[in-house]
């Protein structure tokens, strides 16, 4: 039981670590650098996503793997916002009102050095593509995400009424989807 718990708090603190660190990027970063994170962290959960599907169960690099990099997702986080923060400020934000096609297309790079600082430097052509198609994705799965919050809202709302039904009516419901133990439900409709 003990082992439940903790597993439960731990699971709770990590959702609450990656849900609230991205809107602090979003607040204290700005957009750029709000976009850089989020990018990153889907990035690591992909490749995260793609090792556990790509290697075989029963692995034993697989295992070893598979737990390094779930023992790390807390640094790995932490590391990530810490990197946008530091790299994709408002503070380094010159050009901010631009788009990222003008940015990157813009004919303002007169500044670079050589065509590696123009394609990979401090908003180069790679780093204003890649949140310019991050930004634009994001503001096109819009309608998406809301269809799928109204979908959960109503699976939310459907279950608490009939467990209120089962509450107050003790009718039964639905308590075939819930696991009881066979005595408790012996008794539920013994007291009927």
């Amino acid at each position: 039981m003990l082992g439940w718990a903790v597993k439960v708090v731990s699971s709770a603190l990590f959702l609450a670590s990656v849900v609230f660190s991205i809107p602090l990027a979003f607040d204290i970063g700005g957009r750029t650098c709000g976009l850089a994170f989020s990018l990153a962290l889907s990035a690591f959960y992909f490749f995260y996503s793609l090792l556990r599907l790509a290697t075989p169960e029963a692995s034993r690099f697989r295992y070893v793997l598979v737990r390094f990099v779930a023992s790390i997702q807390w640094l790995v986080i932490a590391s990530l916002l810490i990197w946008s923060l530091s790299k994709f400020s408002i503070d380094s934000n010159t050009d901010g009102n631009l788009s990222w096609v003008a940015r990157t297309f813009g004919g303002k790079r007169a500044a670079d050095t050589s065509v590696h600082a123009w394609l990979f430097g401090s908003r180069g052509v790679v780093e204003s593509f890649s949140l310019g198609i991050w930004d634009k994705l994001l503001s096109w799965s819009v309608p998406v995400f809301q269809l799928g919050e109204g979908f959960c809202s109503l699976l939310v709302i459907q279950a608490a009424g009939q467990m209120t039904k089962w509450a107050v009516n003790r009718d039964g419901g639905d308590n075939w989807m819930v696991n009881w133990p066979v005595d408790s439900v012996e008794t539920l409709s013994d007291s009927k």
